[in-house]
């Protein structure tokens, strides 16, 4: 469902009564760019779902005091889709466009910088603290108040999606359950805010006097309290082609210069319990796409880091 201008005005009134909107434009993913008559740029991201709107609302809320970061300022947000009958948030402007679309036109000098610029906004981004371990809004049957627990009942869903569709057989699924119940071992003592959404199409960049710069980081409607960990391996997975080296490498070591807690660098067998979760998580995600190619390599992925 596309906006129209007249129900982008409403969106505006509501949140600004004395402000008119000038004009309108569409962006990439389900993104407008409203031009008041002052000159006040604004966003508005529509979603299909109430608990998208409230995760992303409440992730921006507990991140209005990080002014100085790529990150958008909340200005309003309708869960129940009741003011133009489709739930949004409204946002101040992030401009630029998605990284995946600019991949072309920058070079790995710079892909590496915008990659440390990333890094050193996760890091801050990972210094605000969540109430629990699980998402931030709506029911989650994995919600816990410690990290193992969370991580046990996170594993024990996917085992149980992966068995209801015989994506992976029973002695697979007891060696993944028998491994994470004598091995894992939690690596935070208190939820992180996580984004969750990192990928090329949710990074913004722009150009400036020849240099590209990180202008805006979306993908918020997944946040979560969680272990940086997790920010990390889906990062990492959501940018594992060749053509990102230099980004992946960037985020890694901007991220470890900021910080001294050694658990929550970027760090190949910290990570492997995550990796293990997120290749359940997109194995089936895969098979309920029809993916079937991609299902295989997924299914292959959980065989090469289980028995690592």
């Amino acid at each position: 469902m596309t906006l129209s201008d007249e129900q982008l005005q409403v969106i505006v009134e509501r949140a600004l009564p004395t402000a008119r909107l000038r004009e309108a434009s569409v962006l990439a993913g389900d993104r407008y760019q409203l031009v008041l008559v002052g000159g006040e740029r604004l966003n508005v991201q529509t979603f299909a779902s109430r608990d998208a709107v409230l995760t992303m609302a409440t992730a921006l809320r507990q991140l209005l005091a990080e002014v100085d970061l790529p990150i958008p300022q909340l200005q309003a947000s309708d869960p129940d889709g009741t003011v133009v009958g489709q739930p949004y948030v409204l946002f101040g402007e992030l401009a630029g466009e998605p990284l995946e679309q600019a991949l072309p036109r920058i070079g790995d000098e710079q892909l590496y910088a915008l990659g440390r610029r990333l890094g050193e906004v996760l890091y801050r981004v990972h210094r605000l603290v969540c109430e629990r371990y699980g998402a931030l809004a709506g029911d989650d049957m994995s919600a816990a108040d410690n990290e193992r627990d969370y991580v046990l009942a996170r594993l024990a869903q996917e085992l149980a999606a992966c068995g209801e569709h015989e994506l992976l057989d029973q002695q697979t699924r007891d060696e993944l359950h028998d491994w994470f119940t004598s091995e894992f071992k939690p690596i935070s003592r208190q939820a992180a805010l996580i984004c969750a959404g990192l990928a090329p199409r949710t990074l913004l960049v722009r150009q400036r006097e020849g240099r590209w710069g990180l202008s805006g980081v979306l993908g918020w409607e997944q946040a979560l309290g969680w272990s940086p960990a997790w920010d990390h391996v889906t990062f990492l997975d959501a940018t594992d082609d060749p053509q990102y080296f230099s980004l992946r490498v960037g985020y890694g070591n901007g991220y470890d210069q900021n910080t001294t807690r050694t658990y929550e660098q970027v760090r190949e067998h910290a990570l492997a319990p995550y990796r293990l979760l997120l290749a359940l998580r997109r194995l089936h995600t895969a098979h309920a796409e029809g993916a079937i190619a991609e299902c295989e390599r997924r299914r292959g992925l959980v065989y090469a880091l289980l028995r690592k």
